[in-house]
């Protein structure tokens, strides 16, 4: 396996590496963080529409979409250049990496006029929630959708997803409870979070409630028969912008576990030497995976890697923050000490368990385990 880059993509990385040099925000944008991932400061916004404007959004994309048909591993380099630096790409990932490219591929004309190029521009924020409908019967936390008097409305509670407390609209599975013609059993609906009848969580956790919430048809993603796979298409993309930023976070959270180490007097610790090592082979596995995955895209073949990428990072960065946790001791447990990521900050502790909600999410790492077992090994799914 060639684990260097072609001189295509080493043209790229330099070019990239020119173009942020000359470009990046002022090291004081940290005096401005977003208050959660649905808000965007002004110099969050400033600088994703620099991105935009540049073709440095999303590389991969075509060039009135914020990039330059760049190929699947050109848009990992970049994403690579991008985190070593400690720069985002947006403050709203879910916006950009999830909502854009559903809006793309399942949005009428009037939807990707009104919200896509807004969303790249960084004017309109989103958050999504499409974990908790089921197809056949709504349990706790279901939302669903009823026509009343020629009206559609959605009611419902469910555990606020990231962004809730500032986004502008949010993505939602909805199941149908007597909706007419336009949806059958299942919708994904695109609500706008300043409609009345909307309750806001207070910050990030508590819930994102719906009383009756009056939405119109134009407001639903994708035709009648299209709810199921809009929804599954929705999973699909959050389980890949997971793996991907998990990824991401694993090479800096090693370089800042490094760093414990040598300010913990732990370099010359033998156990913790290991330990470090043995991390560092873990995730250059993760990132060769990752690579070959990429570079059979497109190319029709196999691509069980891709099934095997969730599982792999999840489980890796989780050990990472749970090491660093263990080096520092009684202070591994001091949620108001920096941890990993240089942005936004967070400690160590605060991370791990971050990490294992989020893996909570799809069902923790046994599901993931056992999408790996079905895709790859072609073992039946385990019941619930």
């Amino acid at each position: 396996m060639r684990l260097s880059d072609s001189r295509a993509e080493a043209r790229f990385r330099a070019e990239l590496d020119e173009w942020l040099a000359g470009n990046e925000p002022a090291a004081d944008r940290m005096s401005d963080p977003p208050r959660s991932s649905g808000h965007i400061p002004g110099w969050a916004r400033d600088w994703q529409r620099a991105l935009f404007d540049a073709g440095w959004l999303v590389p991969r994309w075509p060039a009135e979409l914020g990039g330059r048909e760049a190929s699947a591993v050109e848009q990992m380099i970049y994403l690579e250049e991008l985190s070593r630096r400690g720069l985002p790409r947006t403050v709203n990932p879910q916006g950009l990496d999830v909502c854009a490219p559903t809006l793309i591929d399942l949005g009428d004309d009037r939807q990707r006029d009104a919200w896509v190029t807004a969303t790249l521009h960084g004017e309109m924020t989103w958050c999504v929630a499409v974990e908790a409908v089921d197809a056949h019967e709504g349990g706790a936390g279901a939302l669903t959708v009823t026509q009343r008097q020629g009206e559609l409305a959605v009611q419902g509670a469910i555990p606020a997803p990231p962004g809730a407390a500032h986004a502008d609209r949010c993505l939602c599975g909805v199941r149908a409870v007597a909706a007419g013609n336009r949806i059958q059993e299942v919708a994904v609906v695109a609500v706008d979070l300043a409609r009345p009848g909307v309750t806001r969580p207070d910050g990030e956790g508590g819930d994102l409630s719906f009383a009756d919430v009056v939405v119109d048809e134009g407001e639903i993603v994708g035709a009648a028969d299209q709810g199921w796979p809009a929804l599954q298409s929705l999973r699909a993309r959050m389980r890949s912008v997971r793996w991907i930023m998990s990824l991401l976070a694993v090479q800096r959270a090693l370089d800042a576990l490094a760093d414990v180490g040598r300010s913990r007097g732990l370099a010359d610790d033998a156990v913790f030497r290991q330990a470090l090592a043995g991390l560092q082979v873990e995730a250059d596995a993760a990132r060769a995976l990752a690579y070959r995955a990429l570079a059979k895209q497109g190319t029709g073949r196999a691509n069980p890697e891709l099934a095997m990428l969730p599982l792999v990072t999840r489980e890796v960065e989780q050990r990472i923050f749970l090491t660093g946790v263990e080096s520092l001791g009684t202070d591994g447990l001091d949620l108001s000490l920096d941890g990993p990521p240089a942005w936004p900050s967070g400690s160590w502790a605060g991370e791990w368990l971050a990490a294992i909600a989020d893996s909570a999410t799809s069902g923790g790492l046994a599901a993931e385990r056992d999408r790996v077992a079905a895709r790859v090994l072609g073992l039946p799914l385990r019941s619930a």
